[in-house]
């Protein structure tokens, strides 16, 4: 059997050398994953259309047609997402998806979310809508894309304006205006 002072004093050294180990392996864990995790740009996300796919007296179901933009240089997959849409900032439906999708680096795709709106409260809104010389739209929420790390919850805004004097003048101006 061995002193009892080198024993103590091998599992002091070991103890030290386990230490330093760890601290050198975290120090290559961090900088690896700062490499890995340059600030990304904001993905883009545009209202491309809403079709009607259902009404009743209580809720409308709506077919929202979104163009997901990636202007980063790496491919991102999503596992779905949801986005609340706005009509003069004021809430009328959430549009969501469960369907996986990937958008290429430097690329955009369009994808389908079903959307839910309150009927009664959209036809309430309509008399002070019609008054009102532009109207206010907007998409506001989250996509999830899978990464080495797990979920990364990718939060996306998009709004615009629509000019409702000059509707059906034939004017170019009538175009919706989007901002971000």
């Amino acid at each position: 059997m061995g002193h009892p002072s080198r024993t103590l004093r091998d599992v002091h050294r070991i103890s030290g050398r386990l230490a330093a180990a760890g601290v050198l392996w975290g120090l290559l864990v961090a900088a690896l994953g700062c490499a890995s995790l340059e600030p990304m740009e904001p993905l883009g996300v545009n209202l491309v259309d809403l079709e009607v796919q259902d009404i009743t007296l209580f809720e409308a179901t709506l077919l929202a047609k979104i163009r997901v933009s990636n202007p980063n240089p790496d491919p991102l997959q999503f596992t779905g997402g949801s986005l609340r849409l706005l009509l003069d900032d004021r809430k009328i439906g959430t549009a969501m998806t469960s369907q996986a999708f990937a958008v290429a680096g430097f690329s955009s795709t369009v994808i389908d979310m079903t959307v839910h709106v309150n009927t009664a409260s959209v036809i309430t809104r309509i008399p002070a809508l019609l008054e009102q010389d532009s109207l206010s739209y907007g998409v506001r929420g989250a996509l999830y894309s899978q990464g080495s790390f797990g979920t990364h919850k990718h939060v996306v805004e998009r709004s615009g304006s629509l000019d409702l004097g000059s509707l059906g003048e034939g004017d170019p101006a009538a175009a919706p205006s989007p901002t971000s």
